[in-house]
C-alpha cells in the first residue's frame, strides 16, 4: 500500500520508516513545519512533575529544559517517553491510551504541561493542577504543488493531529477532490472528528501510535 504521511519533521521521517518496515510505501508531504516558542521556564520547585505529550515539546523546549531534569516524566506515548530520556529527563509513568488515561492515575500533584500552541484540552482530577507552557508551534506550510498527485497516488492518508486533519480536509475541498476517492487513517477518534464526514473509508487507531496506526490500513 502506499500511505502518505502529512505529519511535519523530524516526525514524517520516523513514521515514513515504520511504514516501510511495516512493507508499505510512504509518500511524504508534511504540511507543517515545527517551530520553537519563546517561553519563560516557571519555578520548578512549585511542581511534582513535567506532562509531555509530544516529543516535540522536548524537542523544542530549548536550555530551560534542564532546569526541570529532576522533575519525573509523565509521558504520552513511548515516542515522546524516548526523546525525554535523550534529553536526559526522568521518565516516571507512560500513557499508552492519551493523555486522559494517564492523568487519571494521578492524585494531589502539580505538573508542568509543555505543550504545542494547537493542542486538544485534557482531564484530569480536581486535585491534579496543571500549568501549561507553550514551547513549540506547527506552521503551515505552502500547499504542496504535488497534492492533488500525492492524495490520489495514496491508498490511504495519515493523519496525526487536529490540526493536521482540519488543514487536510480543507485543501481537499479547495482544490476540489471528491473525499468520496479519499481513504484516511486517524491517530484518534477526536482526530478522526476533526477530518469530518465523506471520506471512501474511515479507521482509527486503537492507541495513539504508529504501530496501532499502521494496524488498523
Amino acid at each position: 500500500m502506499k500511505l502518505l504521511v502529512v505529519r511535519p519533521q523530524p516526525g514524517a521521517d520516523a513514521t515514513a520508516a515504520r511504514v516501510t518496515s511495516a512493507g508499505h510505501e510512504p509518500l511524504l508531504m508534511p504540511l507543517f513545519a515545527v517551530q520553537p516558542v519563546n517561553w519563560n521556564a516557571p519555578d520548578a520547585a512549585d511542581f511534582n512533575g513535567l506532562l509531555l505529550t509530544s516529543a516535540n515539546a522536548v524537542r523544542e523546549a530549548g536550555t530551560q529544559l534542564a532546569f526541570f531534569a529532576h522533575l519525573p516524566v509523565y509521558a504520552v506515548g513511548k515516542v515522546t517517553a524516548a526523546a525525554a530520556e535523550e534529553a536526559g529527563l526522568r521518565v516516571g509513568q507512560i500513557g499508552n491510551k492519551g493523555a486522559d488515561e494517564l492523568l487519571s492515575e494521578l492524585l494531589n500533584c502539580r505538573l508542568l504541561w509543555l505543550a504545542g500552541e494547537d493542542h486538544s484540552e485534557i482531564g484530569a482530577d480536581a486535585s491534579v493542577e496543571i500549568d501549561e507552557r507553550i514551547v513549540y508551534r506547527s506552521a503551515a506550510l505552502q500547499v504542496p504543488d504535488n497534492f492533488r498527485e500525492a492524495t490520489m497516488q495514496a491508498d490511504h492518508v495519515l493523519l496525526h493531529s487536529t490540526r493536521a486533519a482540519e488543514r487536510f480536509a480543507s485543501i481537499v475541498g479547495a482544490q476540489a477532490l471528491d473525499r468520496g476517492d479519499i481513504s484516511i487513517a486517524a491517530l484518534s477518534e477526536n482526530i478522526a472528528i476533526a477530518a469530518g464526514e465523506g471520506w471512501r473509508s474511515r479507521r482509527v487507531a486503537t492507541h495513539p501510535n504508529d504501530a496501532a496506526l499502521l494496524s488498523c490500513v
